[in-house]
Parts: C-alpha cells; sequence; structure tokens
C-alpha cells in the first residue's frame, strides 16, 4: 500500500476501471436476462391443426395457445364442409413464438369464377404458384414434343386446352402440358416419407411427378386425409433416385401414432 500511495490518481483511476467493468458486466447480464425473458428465449409454441375447424373453433384454438389466426383467403373444394380451414401457414407442428398470426385458408361456400391467367410459355414452377394463386389444384403432368424441356405447352380442363382469360370455378383441377426436351428427361426421386400427404403432393408436383393412388391403412377408415402421414410410396427414393419426368408415385398413408413414431425413428437414423 506504500508504494501505491505514491500515485494517487493512479490508483483512483484503476479503482474506477475496475468498479466501470464490474457495472458494465452486471448490468449487460441483467440486460440479456430481462431480454430473453421478454423474448421467450428458448421457447416455443406448437402449432395445432386447424383443417376442418370452423372459424370461430379455430380462434378458440388459437387463444388456447397463446396464438392468433387470420382468414387471408379462400378456395372451393366440394369435398369439404363450407366455410371450414382447409390450409394454414405455418403448418401444424411447425414452432413459433407466442402470440404468432397464423393465416387460414377457408373453403368459400360456393365457387367463383376467375378469368384464367395467361400461362403457355411460362415456367413451370412459375405456373405452380400463379394456379396455387388463383385458388386452382394442380391435376395431371404429361409431355409432348418440344425443344424445350419442361416449358408449360397448354394447360387443360377436362382435356380441352384453356384460352387465356376464360372464366374458370376456383376450385378447378388443372392438368398441365409440358415439354419434354431434346433429351431424356430425368428428375430426382423426392423422398416424401414422413411428410403430411399435402405436403408430399406438392413435393412431388413441384418435382415434375404424378401423384398415382392414395393408398390409406386401417387408421384412416372414415377419417379425413388432411391430417395423414406418408409412411411409404413406391416409387422409392433410395431404390430409384432417378426417374422419368411425369412418372406415377403412389403414397401410403396413415394416422396411427405407432406406425408414424417407427417412421420418425427410421428417418433420424437413415439421415
Amino acid at each position: 500500500m506504500a508504494k501505491l500511495s505514491k500515485y494517487p490518481r493512479l490508483t483512483f483511476f484503476f479503482l474506477n476501471l475496475l468498479v466501470a467493468v464490474i457495472l458494465l458486466f452486471v448490468g449487460g447480464y441483467f440486460v440479456l436476462s430481462r431480454l430473453d425473458v421478454y423474448t421467450s428465449h428458448g421457447e416455443y409454441i406448437s402449432v395445432p391443426a386447424f383443417q376442418l375447424l370452423s372459424p370461430e373453433e379455430a380462434q378458440e384454438v388459437a387463444s388456447a395457445h397463446q396464438l392468433r389466426v387470420m382468414i387471408v383467403d379462400s378456395i372451393y373444394d366440394d369435398s369439404a364442409e363450407p366455410g371450414v380451414v382447409l390450409e394454414q401457414y405455418p403448418l401444424n407442428g411447425a414452432h413459433v413464438k407466442e402470440n404468432r398470426m397464423i393465416r387460414l385458408i377457408t373453403n368459400a361456400h360456393s365457387p367463383e369464377r376467375v378469368p384464367f391467367p395467361q400461362l403457355n410459355n411460362a415456367p413451370y414452377r412459375q405456373t405452380l404458384q400463379t394456379l396455387h394463386s388463383k385458388g386452382f389444384k394442380i391435376g395431371h403432368i404429361s409431355y409432348a414434343p418440344s425443344q424445350f424441356k419442361n416449358l408449360v405447352l397448354t394447360l387443360q380442363l377436362h382435356g380441352k386446352d384453356i384460352e387465356p382469360g376464360t372464366l374458370i370455378q376456383k376450385g378447378s383441377t388443372i392438368d398441365i402440358v409440358l415439354g419434354e426436351g431434346r433429351s431424356k428427361n430425368f428428375v430426382a426421386m423426392p423422398k416424401v416419407q414422413g411428410l403430411l400427404l399435402n405436403q408430399a403432393i406438392g413435393n412431388l408436383k413441384e418435382n415434375y411427378l404424378n401423384i398415382g393412388k392414395i393408398i390409406p391403412d386401417n387408421s384412416i377408415k372414415g377419417t379425413p386425409t388432411s391430417m395423414a402421414i406418408v409412411y411409404r410410396q413406391n416409387p422409392d427414393a433410395q431404390q430409384q433416385p432417378q426417374v422419368k419426368a411425369g412418372t406415377y408415385v403412389n403414397l401410403y398413408i396413415t394416422l396411427d401414432k405407432q406406425k408414424i413414431q417407427e417412421l420418425d425413428s427410421l428417418l433420424i437414423v437413415t439421415e
């Protein structure tokens, strides 16, 4: 202490510096801990399924899970009750923060007729996005002679070409004719096991493949398939990683919890 007393200003400086560092550390820790609480760091909510619920039921379910819902659009599907939720974003099972807004698409009470867009000679994936945004379903993919591979040549309804501007009912199933190109047209077979049926269908169609038979097991008898999980596909992605574009893929679906758990375990091991 005798030596330090010879330099009082230096001693005072280091003491103040030490106090400042301690205050900065304590203050930073307090702020970060409060920020974690405010943002619910590390905590999430698993989004419930809203499909086939009425808007009122969806609101109740959302409130029970500390979430919010908003109807953003409607499409017409004659296989479902009018007014019920058909699609949701984010999808059920997704992890979100508290108070997240879930966007819902409901089933219209009657089919709306909309002008069909001009999509001839458009890229395939752009065509899919446009058709979905207009409320149409994607049907059969076929190929016709053309030097341009996978370019949209025509779009058809009930086997007839659709003229742009024609009034078509929302929910109609549109078939797409693509150019086959000059070389062999092979595409990668995606693995859709473990996906919801609608997700699997969308994935396959985005990859230039057709949907073959949808084969439910005993767990789905009398139950809507919107929540069904694909537990098997044929052709299998591991056995046939490359297939010809337009190939039909059969999907086997289930709601059996044990079968789904076994599938999840298998997927974890193989990934």
